[in-house]
């Protein structure tokens, strides 16, 4: 019998075939990518566009590959198989290009050998622009050396999950956006290197992903996606989180948990200090010293006896310094005298510190009372004068974020005074770092268990545990011990009358493999997994309104803010900014602890870093288009809104201009009268961005451009329609909107949809 012409072109199409160079194309609604499946190097024809995707980049652990078995099943479907690596390769053409490598089952992948997959390659020759979320959003020019120069050295070797903030970039071809996402986001690395083409150095740039014992049933997989403006690829993802019921929308979150409310239009401000007694609280300071000094059970240490011991009423005279070391000399005594009892081995301690913070105050009530103003009324951090400063200034929401929870107990009545008067207070926690006894009882959250140091460490590929926050003690798996975790946070929040919580880590998506036995092998996803779990569960178990650091895509759940994405940690290892205490970029010492020099000295930004991270031209709103409406983010902690001085007009701008609240860091001497300068600060920033977040913030940020040729003048677009205009340049800008004609050099213009327009500006400007 004779068969049918139309069944071998059948068979034909789906017939595999051993090759050494094959070019395959993808057809779908009159577009085609065409993919040399040896080496990965990918094209993609749309009208008149012909971008180049890839460059040859193919290798598997440094090896080239050739293909066999290649199937290409229709017109927009294609898998293969390469050689030698036995790595399967599958290619999806529908309205983006999928692509899905998976490891063979029979390959041996060993504990500390994984193989790794370099598959591309940016073609530098044919970008002008990467635009990538290694913060808000990056828009780096290929050309530009020093942006060249800084990628290689500070970003080369990044993963995916935490060091890039969302796991996707676009780059730009003379008008076309191509935007690459990691569907498996995790064992992923990015290198940036420079490369010389025609006389011309160019940003090149390579990903790399690794398949490990642990990981190896996963695909790994890409999306790759076109789009016509710079946030094509921020829209692409939100519309895939969405897609993939991975958002968490504001909105829902406030129905959920009505604290949410509190946060519309709020500043974030941490407040410093730890122990029972400020300077504030002190009203006869000789009657004090002498008191002290005659205490038989206090030991005074060194410094004190030294500087203060011999000074005498009417012959000496006390200054500034002698008057903070007279009072940290009391805390320190007095917390060595009345420590926290020991508690039973499981149990968290932190009734013990409530406690002692409470027999501490009340012994200095009756012992030091002739010398003290009333006992409600002190406080490092917190204080009732204070919060009633802060009302009387007009702040009308605040987020107060404690850097450790003991002010609050010390006074729980405060902290019931600040939510009645309709504040968020909160405390940073964390369950990240474990470190021994004695290595630094100062640091309360580190302080966890001998079980969970042991049991809960993070043993790496090597057999090595992975060291702890700057080297000390080990860091932990977030599934460990659960349960202790889970009471100490209720005992926190219990004690200390919080309504917030703010969990240092969990929200930056540090994903490790963790290899030991009581984890049972644990992979990157499965962590982001727990962190999540971590999280949501304080959210929806506890009731508070839960934040964290940097609020990475892949960690985002639970949490109504977070803090670090407006303005990242930069300049580690420079001596100007570390050590160099003559140097303007200083950052300042990290004491007294009541007021840490490095969170309240004003410093000034050097380059590259002032031109790179902060020129307004090399930014792009990626993570609003993403999360404005899902969560809020400020400035990371260590670099508040007024910490650099010559570029706090652009950070003031920017965070304006992208609908971002203020941060304002508060010691009790910033905010002893309504006239401080701190106060005065959050009152200004209150004055634009209140009512303007009011109206945004359940609003999607949906464009984003820039109005002149330098990007000095700039504008973002919500989805209700509102807009708000930045200027940035040194002198005042026409404008076409009506009833205003130019805006101010260092202002906004905020033209709701409500009819509100909005004018605000920086206060550095005159």
């Amino acid at each position: 019998m004779k068969k049918p012409k139309f069944l071998f072109t059948i068979l034909a199409s789906v017939i595999s075939f051993s090759v050494h160079s094959a070019d395959i194309q993808l057809i779908q609604n009159n577009q085609q990518i065409s993919i040399d499946t040896d080496n990965l190097q990918i094209s993609w024809r749309k009208q008149n566009h012909n971008l180049s995707i890839n460059q040859a980049a193919l290798s598997i652990n440094d090896q080239p590959q050739h293909t066999i078995q290649l199937v290409q099943s229709s017109e927009n479907q294609a898998r293969w198989l390469l050689k030698p690596s036995n790595i399967e390769v599958a290619a999806t053409f529908n309205e983006s290009l999928n692509l899905a490598f998976t490891a063979n089952k029979k390959t041996i992948i060993k504990r500390n050998q994984p193989i790794k997959l370099t598959w591309f390659d940016l073609a530098e020759q044919a970008t002008q622009t990467l635009l990538i979320p290694f913060n808000e959003g990056m828009r780096i020019p290929t050309d530009n050396k020093t942006w060249i120069n800084y990628l290689s050295a500070e970003y080369s070797g990044s993963n995916t999950t935490q060091d890039l903030k969302m796991p996707f970039w676009t780059t730009e071809q003379n008008g076309q956006f191509v935007s690459y996402q990691f569907v498996t986001a995790t064992n992923n690395t990015l290198h940036f290197t420079p490369s010389k083409q025609a006389g011309n150095i160019l940003l090149d740039m390579q990903a790399a992903h690794f398949f490990t014992p642990l990981n190896r049933s996963q695909a790994f997989n890409v999306q790759i996606s076109l789009g016509d403006e710079p946030l094509a690829g921020a829209k692409e993802y939100r519309k895939w989180r969405i897609n993939h019921q991975q958002a968490q929308p504001l909105s829902s979150k406030r129905i959920d948990n009505p604290e949410v409310e509190k946060l519309i239009g709020a500043s974030h401000v941490y407040l410093f200090g730890r122990d029972v007694l400020a300077v504030e609280d002190v009203l006869d300071w000789w009657g004090l010293k002498d008191w002290y000094f005659n205490q038989p059970q206090f030991t005074p240490s060194k410094e004190s006896m030294k500087e203060l011991k011999s000074l005498h009423q009417g012959k000496d005279w006390l200054s500034k310094y002698h008057k903070r070391l007279l009072v940290e000399s009391i805390n320190q005594s007095i917390n060595n005298t009345m420590p926290a009892l020991d508690h039973p081995l499981g149990n968290n301690g932190i009734k013990e510190q409530y406690q002692a913070a409470q027999q501490r105050k009340a012994w200095l009530a009756i012992q030091a009372r002739s010398y003290l103003i009333s006992p409600d009324r002190w406080g490092q951090a917190i204080s009732k004068d204070m919060i009633t400063n802060l009302q009387k200034v007009g702040l009308k929401k605040l987020w107060l974020g404690l850097d450790n929870w003991m002010p609050a107990f010390y006074q729980p009545e405060v902290v019931e005074q600040a939510k009645k008067t309709g504040y968020l207070v909160g405390v940073y926690d964390s369950y990240n770092t474990a470190i021994a006894p004695g290595v630094n009882d100062a640091w309360l959250t580190a302080q966890l268990p001998q079980a969970m140091r042991e049991e809960c460490a993070i043993e790496k590929a090597n057999g090595d545990q992975q060291k702890g926050f700057r080297g000390n003690g080990v860091y932990l798996n977030p599934s460990c011990h659960r349960d202790y975790v889970e009471n100490r946070i209720k005992d926190v929040i219990n004690y200390g009358r919080f309504n917030s919580i703010f969990l240092d880590v969990d929200a930056t998506a540090m994903a490790r493999e963790d290899y030991s036995d009581s984890s049972g092998g644990m992979n990157q996803t499965d962590m982001l997994a727990a962190f999540n779990a971590r999280m949501q569960w304080i959210a929806t178990d506890q009731r508070v309104l839960l934040g964290s650091e940097d609020g990475n895509a892949l960690t985002t759940q639970g949490i109504a803010f977070a803090h670090g994405m407006e303005t990242l940690g930069f300049g580690w290892t420079d001596p100007d900014m570390k050590s160099n205490r003559q140097s303007p970029y200083y950052l300042g010492a990290w004491y007294p602890d009541q007021k840490p020099a490095f969170f309240f000295q004003s410093a000034q930004v050097k380059e590259p870093y002032k031109t790179l991270l902060f020129a307004p031209q090399y930014r792009i709103p990626l993570y609003q288009t993403v999360f404005h409406d899902e969560l809020i983010n400020s400035h990371h902690w260590h670099s508040d809104s007024l910490k650099f001085s010559n570029v706090q007009i652009e950070r003031d701008l920017i965070a304006m201009l992208y609908n971002t609240p203020a941060m304002v860091h508060l010691s009790r001497d910033e905010a002893n009268t309504i006239n401080e300068p701190r106060l005065q600060a959050l009152k200004h920033y209150q004055s634009g961005f209140l009512p303007i977040h009011k109206q945004l913030w359940d609003k999607a940020l949906v464009n984003f451009k820039w109005l002149d040729k330098q990007g000095l003048l700039q504008q973002s677009t919500f989805s209700d329609g509102s807009k708000i205009i930045a200027n940035f340049s040194e002198h005042a800008m026409p404008l076409t909107v009506p009833n205003t004609k130019h805006l101010p050099s260092g202002a906004i213009l905020a033209i709701l949809s409500n009819g509100k327009n909005i004018q605000w500006r920086s206060s550095t400007e005159k």
